[in-house]
């Protein structure tokens, strides 16, 4: 809980900072951590997974943030699967993709919207597709690809949306003409929006568009009309696009000023008085363009991605990528921090390898990190990033990266360049809850951690106090403590409030589940 005030959170077991943790099971433990599952020969902007058509497995293919280069993963290397005359861009509007009937779409609003068949051995441009026409966003609907932000003619139309003929199984739409009688195509402009479009995303039975600063309900009706539109509600809408996702029937939304959820009738904030100041008064507005949102089904989480020059970043000043995820964990309504390495986007995939361990021979025992677990028939929906070379940061190569726990099943590498620390951190510790009031001081002298710690050598504890409110704590040096040889910390820390923080910088692991104290409550002052 970063924004309230370290003094009026009554709940000890609360923390005021965290980085690269997740908490689990009534315990903190170390976050999940970067595996390289391949080097790039390209700039990626943009990550796809396609699921398989008929049995085999999920297809990744990663777009260069020029637009200039398609690749698609097969098995440890790269297919070109670039148009043949694709050509890039060197703007920054965001990529977009979608999935329909067997279909993968690709769009870039400047370009015309790319398309790849099942057996197809490259994208191709949408046969067609009106040569006037580009999308700022491309979704699909039902049986429909739906085009946001429309330019046409040369002129660009913020509140259109335009929507395709009715597709079959393994082939585009045939057409999007708007004027014959025999097709489903058609195009509207909303003229009650006042706000452009970023982006839309389906939503149980209707497809939900948000504005800059509104959101809408389009739906099907059955009628000539096929869609009608509904303003749900104002004064919130989406930062940027790919910045909403589905869960379980509700859409979280990363928005320019909130973090909400809605489940088409009303938002409601799951940032507010927790981490929401936090997140925004360090977000890089200048490069909004670059956030996104992804969902880990597996852990139970959604990473709200973002530049940030927040005081934590273990990645300083961004320029093309991602340096931190807010993380909501939606099992318990807890939110964390992970520092990302330049990342610009991400896909959920089964990324099937086959390795087992007599085959995966480049991976030593020491830098397999855990416990190792075979990938042959492993089909679990593993959470995917491809991030930029940054070299101002330590990041000397782009690379697709696979995010695990340590004891997952991911049998790639851990990355070293992509590795920054984990720590917990808890100050403005008054003991209201004790009976203690302001005019009183403490005294600790002794700990017992009750924590499991892999590598107690790369591990470390702090401790501090201050007398004022809104004084910083005087923090103490940095004490060493390995739980297998020792039960206690002795501590000498006297002040009003006190502080503790817990670090573990490399790549181990921990379990913290709480501590026990020995304290003294001094006189009056």
């Amino acid at each position: 809980m970063t924004d309230t005030h370290p003094a009026d959170i009554e709940d000890p077991a609360v923390f005021t900072a965290g980085v690269n943790v997740r908490f689990r099971n009534g315990r903190v433990s170390r976050g999940p951590v970067f595996r390289t599952i391949a080097t790039l020969d390209i700039e990626p902007g943009h990550a796809i997974a396609i699921p398989p058509s008929s049995g085999g497995y999920d297809e990744v293919v990663i777009v260069s943030a020029d637009y200039g280069k398609l690749l698609r993963l097969n098995g440890t290397s790269f297919e070109d699967v670039t148009p043949e005359g694709h050509t890039g861009s060197a703007d920054i509007t965001s990529i977009t993709s979608s999935f329909l009937g067997g279909v993968s779409y690709i769009n870039r609003e400047s370009h015309a919207p790319l398309y790849k068949s099942p057996g197809d051995s490259t994208y191709l441009t949408i046969p067609a597709f009106p040569d006037d026409v580009r999308f700022r966003v491309l979704r699909a609907y039902k049986d429909q690809l739906i085009g946001l932000g429309v330019t046409k003619g040369g002129r660009y139309f913020p509140t259109m949306v335009k929507w395709s003929d009715l597709t079959g199984f393994g082939a585009p739409p045939p057409s999007w003409e708007t004027d014959s009688t025999t097709n489903s195509a058609g195009e509207n402009i909303v003229n009650e929006m006042q706000h452009s479009i970023i982006d839309g995303l389906a939503l149980r039975n209707s497809f939900i568009i948000y504005c800059t600063n509104s959101v809408w309900s389009m739906d099907y009706t059955g009628t000539d009309q096929i869609y009608q539109w509904t303003k749900l509600f104002d004064e919130s809408g989406v930062i940027a696009p790919n910045c909403v996702v589905q869960v379980a029937g509700q859409h979280f939304v990363f928005d320019k000023a909130d973090i909400y959820v809605h489940d088409g009738i009303a938002p409601r904030s799951i940032a507010s008085s927790q981490v929401k100041e936090f997140v925004f008064d360090a977000l890089d507005t200048a490069k909004a363009h670059l956030c996104f949102v992804t969902h880990d089904a597996r852990m139970g989480e959604v990473r709200f991605c973002y530049p940030s020059a927040d005081r934590l970043v273990g990645f300083v000043n961004p320029q093309t990528g991602c340096n931190r995820a807010a993380v909501y964990n939606y099992g318990n309504s807890t939110w964390t921090f992970y520092d990302l390495p330049n990342v610009t986007g991400a896909c959920r995939s089964a990324l099937i390898s086959g390795k087992s361990w007599e085959s995966d021979q480049e991976v030593s025992w020491d830098a397999a990190e855990g416990l190792f677990l075979t990938s042959e028939g492993d089909e679990s929906q593993h959470a995917l990033f491809v991030s930029r070379e940054a070299p101002g940061q330590g990041l000397t190569a782009s690379r697709l990266y696979g995010l695990d726990l340590l004891d997952g099943t991911l049998p790639y590498p851990i990355e070293p360049e992509a590795i920054k620390p984990a720590f917990v951190e808890r100050t403005g510790l008054d003991l209201d809850i004790i009976g203690k009031n302001l005019t009183q001081y403490t005294h600790l002298q002794a700990i017992w951690p009750q924590i499991s710690v892999e590598r107690p050598e790369d591990s470390y504890w702090q401790f501090g106090a201050n007398d004022l409110v809104n004084q910083e704590p005087v923090w103490s040096d940095e004490t060493s403590f390995d739980p297998r040889t020792e039960s206690k910390i002795d501590i000498n820390e006297s002040g009003k409030y006190l502080a503790y923080r817990f670090g573990l910088r490399g790549t181990g692991d921990f379990r913290l589940s709480g501590f026990d104290v020995q304290l003294v409550i001094r006189g009056r002052r």
